[in-house]
């Protein structure tokens, strides 16, 4: 069994390694042509059939109320799905003629892979096929290269699912479903695009062919899996040893060092994208070779081999065009090297006053944000019953004080009894749910605030009673409002011209961005994108972006250029504004192999 997967893997995966480099290039790029002027399309049609200037999470509600809006997030659906079986399809084809040893040309395989795509989407098929491409997008599995292949879940939401136990088991126990179940599916690909069998009788065959079979197939799956990462491992190390060689030989006075961090960083680029593309192919070819085998196919012998110089010839000239592909792509941010523009002067914004360190929208909170150096706090201000203005981010006190009320229900004098330290820590214990007064009283001369005006529909004068606040303390300049509510920042401008408005939104899409009333907008790092932040600084707008607490999220706001990075851990995104540029990796590598070269 094991030979036979390691014989039959490798000719459907490397057979015609060129041909799926090629497409996998090709199917990039046209992706990114296609859904780029797709998502313009999209978005100026909705805005003028709802006739607004911003669509946000404010608004939303409207496209789906909207029937044209309806039809066209429908097509667009429909367009992505076959975008992402179009790879899908071809990577099987592609297995398939290695497997059955069969030369295979680039565009004979996007020939073949468009028209076979197509026949997925029969009607019988499309109910299937398209349930499944939000648990393509989801699952571990590497069934696709192209960006719509991976979903990612808003890090906001993620954070939320892992802070509460019960949601988070849930959370695991749908996402390790959803592997199971397309591991079930595995089979019916190469069903449905080798066989042109519909779903239903593909599923039927793959859970045949599964019978009795499963353990024995999830652990042929995990040994491709394994065995590609080894690849990949020995190929870095072959990489490494042949660059540090060749810079040896070139008797430089640092010993070679720059030169191989020159070629590193070339090559490693090269390969990322390598990598990248064979990761699915190597899936798939365990899946085909299987496939066959649990059918009981003959594997074709491989055709005796003819060399001349013009087959030589042609074998050399199409490695050297898929090495100057593979090198010319590597450079572009499709290919892994990222859009960078990084901004002077970027901005750590401390989330709900620092919530990492201290119970959040707390004075202890801001506290120490101040002493961290944040350069910025972001609370939350809400009213209660009696018209007091307290720093408050949930709508009610149950998850910060276990006090359950809702905040208009509630009298300040109540809320001042409660505890909203002690369920962060027993360090906390007794620490109160300050005012906005309070709030701004630390602040003054010491940290700016943007004071995020919660609306819950039972305030009254709540933007009013804010601007007074601000006024009466002094610190028009040293604050910022905030709200994903724009008739409040509208009142806000109208009250106070001088305090700087931010539209928070979850996303921002629009074709224009210059309300008059919002200074700023605040969006969540999965909407983040070179081209909105150039619209909104075209419009001399400021890009805040939250919530940030992972590497990748803080590394993307910070090379996109947005001017305030939002986060409940602003140590660790002041450190990353520092070696944005820095490859840890690669640093002690030269320090292991040069330790010498200054």
């Amino acid at each position: 069994m094991l030979k036979y997967l390691i014989g039959s893997g490798l000719r459907a995966g490397l057979k015609n390694w060129t041909a799926v480099l090629f497409f996998e290039i090709t199917y990039k790029i046209a992706g990114y042509i296609l859904f780029s002027n797709l998502w313009e399309l999209l978005k100026i049609a909705m805005l003028k059939v709802l006739e607004v200037p911003v669509i946000g999470q404010q608004n939303i509600g409207l496209i789906f109320r909207n029937p044209i809006c309806i039809i066209l997030i429908l097509l667009a659906f429909l367009l992505v799905a076959f975008y992402v079986y179009l790879e899908i399809t071809a990577l099987i084809l592609y297995c398939e003629d290695g497997w059955q040893g069969r030369p295979l040309s680039p565009w004979a395989l996007w020939k073949r892979a468009f028209l076979r795509a197509l026949a997925l989407f029969h009607p019988q098929n499309l109910p299937v096929a398209l349930a499944l491409v939000p648990a393509i997008g989801l699952s571990t599995l590497p069934l696709t290269t192209g960006f719509t292949g991976k979903l990612q879940i808003p890090e906001f939401i993620f954070d939320y699912i892992k802070g509460v136990p019960g949601l988070f088991a849930a959370f695991l126990v749908v996402m390790t479903l959803l592997n199971v179940l397309l591991f079930f599916y595995l089979f019916s690909f190469p069903a449905v695009i080798l066989g042109e069998n519909r779903y239903r009788g593909a599923l039927r065959e793959s859970a045949r062919l599964l019978k009795g079979r499963k353990f024995k197939t999830a652990l042929a799956l995990l040994a491709g899996v394994l065995a590609f990462l080894l690849l990949a491992l020995l190929l870095l190390i072959f990489m490494i040893l042949l660059l540090f060689c060749q810079s040896k030989l070139a008797f430089e006075p640092d010993g070679g060092r720059e030169m191989f961090v020159f070629h590193y960083l070339k090559w490693s680029a090269m390969g990322r994208v390598l990598l990248g593309i064979l990761g699915p192919v190597s899936l798939f070819s365990v899946v085909v070779a299987l496939y066959h085998h649990y059918r009981g196919d003959i594997r074709p012998a491989p055709a005796s081999v003819r060399y001349s110089w013009k087959a030589i010839l042609s074998g050399a000239l199409s490695v050297a065009a898929s090495l100057l592909i593979l090198g010319v792509f590597s450079e572009t941010e499709l290919g892994g090297n990222p859009y960078s523009h990084p901004q002077t002067g970027m901005v750590v914004v401390s989330h709900r006053a620092g919530a990492a360190f201290a119970p959040e929208n707390t004075l202890a909170a801001l506290e120490w944000s101040i002493q961290e150096g944040a350069d910025m706090a972001e609370i939350d201000v809400q009213q209660t019953r009696d018209g007091a203005l307290i720093v408050l981010h949930d709508t009610d006190f149950r998850r910060v004080a276990g006090f359950s009320q809702k905040v208009w229900e509630a009298d300040y004098a109540t809320v001042r009894t409660l505890d909203a330290g002690s369920h962060f820590s027993a360090e906390f214990a007794g620490e109160r749910i300050p005012t906005l007064d309070e709030m701004l009283s630390a602040a003054k001369g010491r940290i700016r605030l943007m004071i995020e005006l919660k609306a819950t529909g039972h305030e009254t004068g709540l933007v009013a009673q804010a601007v007074a606040a601000i006024k009466a303390a002094g610190m028009e300049r040293q604050c910022l409002i905030a709200s994903m509510d724009t008739s409040l920042l509208r009142e806000s401008k109208a009250l106070a011209p001088q305090i700087d408005t931010v539209y928070i939104t979850m996303m921002a899409f629009s074709d224009r961005y210059d309300l008059p009333y919002v200074d700023a907008y605040s969006v969540e790092t999965g909407f983040l994108t070179p081209e909105l932040i150039t619209q909104l600084h075209v419009k001399g707008k400021k890009v805040y972006v939250w919530t940030a607490n992972s590497e990748a999220n803080m590394l993307k706001i910070i090379r996109m250029g947005a001017d305030g990075l939002v986060t409940d851990n602003p140590p660790l995104a002041d450190f990353f504004l520092k070696v944005t540029d820095k490859n840890y990796f690669l640093e002690s590598l030269t320090e292991l192999l040069y330790p010498c070269a200054q």
